[in-house]
């Protein structure tokens, strides 16, 4: 539907910029003839549109250096044409679900708008869409593409939410999306966005944005201080120590709680496959941090979304 109202904007745009028809005295005979043969050409629908378009190109490539109505009115047959053309390559790649493709023509379209959120969006559900299907190479791309519909969202240059079915359901899944993006590359900017896009109810009963949350938490968060308390291995306790001890228990807590939280919100049948990989997950961390044992991992998750999500 997106196609053919895009194909169908182009033949009455191009309609509106037709010029009267050329006189013959007011141009030399071959430039009449070509412009006459583009002319003709473009009333045809869509396959004349398409051969009207390499026939303006040959005008131009002719002609373009002259000033007057009918090498303006060309030009901006040409400029409308592609930008069309690229929005319509764009929404049949997506369509198809050929995320490279769909990559390949919105950085086309980004580099004459930078700032179309539509395209942007689209982008970041590619990608998304794109590593559920077993391949993640288009995610670093995605990021600042991401960030780019967030921040167009977040400074109120968003009218319509499109793709989005509202303002709100889109910060959530692009917060979401920039959280699962990072999580590897910045994980702590990753926590962020993802404590973010929770707040929001499209994502906040998502049993995979706390699960990434949690992995997050981990990799940017206990793994690190973890490491730097190895420095005080095998000596006594003291007041720095203990202190790095506490936080390490807190933040393993955090993820222990996001974890449970994804097991907890797991409720479909669809879910089960996903919840039987995180309660295993969950299980290993919460032992690590119970001396070996479950005690007490049942309780927590049956009630751990009756509590605040900790920050």
């Amino acid at each position: 539907m997106k196609n053919h109202f895009l194909i169908a904007s182009l033949a009455v745009f191009l309609f509106v910029l037709a010029p009267a028809m050329v006189r013959a005295q007011e141009m030399a005979p071959e430039k009449v003839a070509l412009y006459t043969k583009y002319y003709d050409l473009k009333k045809g629908g869509e396959e004349g549109q398409k051969q009207a378009y390499e026939v303006a190109r040959e005008f131009l490539q002719k002609f373009g250096s002259d000033d007057d109505q009918y090498v303006q009115a060309v030009k901006k047959f040409v400029v409308a044409y592609e930008k069309l053309s690229r929005e319509v390559s764009f929404y049949k790649a997506y369509n198809a679900k050929d995320y490279a493709k769909t990559f390949e023509f919105g950085r086309q379209i980004l580099n004459n708008e930078p700032d179309n959120f539509v395209v942007l969006s689209n982008l970041a559900r590619a990608a998304y869409f794109n590593t559920l299907a077993g391949n993640s190479s288009l995610n670093v791309e995605a990021i600042p593409f991401t960030k780019g519909a967030i921040e167009l969202v977040e400074t109120n240059k968003v009218t319509k939410p499109d793709p989005f079915l509202s303002i709100d359901e889109a910060r959530g899944f692009l917060n979401y999306a920039a959280g699962f993006f990072q999580i590897d590359q910045a994980p702590l900017e990753a926590i962020k966005a993802l404590l973010k896009a929770v707040q929001f109810a499209s994502i906040k009963t998502e049993p995979s944005a706390y699960y990434y949350l949690g992995q997050a938490i981990l990799k940017g968060e206990y793994d690190p201080l973890e490491a730097e308390y190895g420095k005080f291995a095998g000596k006594d306790e003291t007041p720095e120590s203990k202190a790095m001890f506490e936080k390490l228990i807190a933040i393993g807590n955090r993820a222990v709680d996001a974890y449970a939280r994804a097991v907890a919100l797991s409720t479909k049948t669809e879910n089960a496959k996903f919840k039987a990989k995180v309660l295993s997950e969950l299980t290993d961390i919460y032992k690590g941090f119970h001396q070996n044992s479950d005690a007490g991992l049942n309780d927590l998750i049956a009630s751990v979304l009756s509590k605040p999500l900790p920050q």
